[in-house]
């Protein structure tokens, strides 16, 4: 099986655009300014959202690698 590596940055953008969508639903408290305000304040939560946006990123390289095979 081929492993699909994401790089800091793409998780990076990943993780943005997932705080920025559970703020909007209120899955985190609306009054964190940031995502590096909340990451400061609760790191544990933080590195979780980090693991679930790599996930994303590697599934869907992976989905695109079968899409082309196919």
């Amino acid at each position: 099986m081929h492993y699909f590596a994401t790089t800091p940055a793409e998780i990076d953008a990943a993780v943005q655009v997932l705080y920025e969508e559970a703020r909007f639903y209120r899955w985190f408290p609306i009054g964190t300014d940031s995502y590096d305000a909340f990451a400061a304040s609760d790191p544990i939560a933080a590195s979780e959202l980090r693991g679930i946006a790599e996930r994303m990123l590697v599934a869907a390289a992976q989905a695109r690698s079968r899409a082309r095979r196919v």
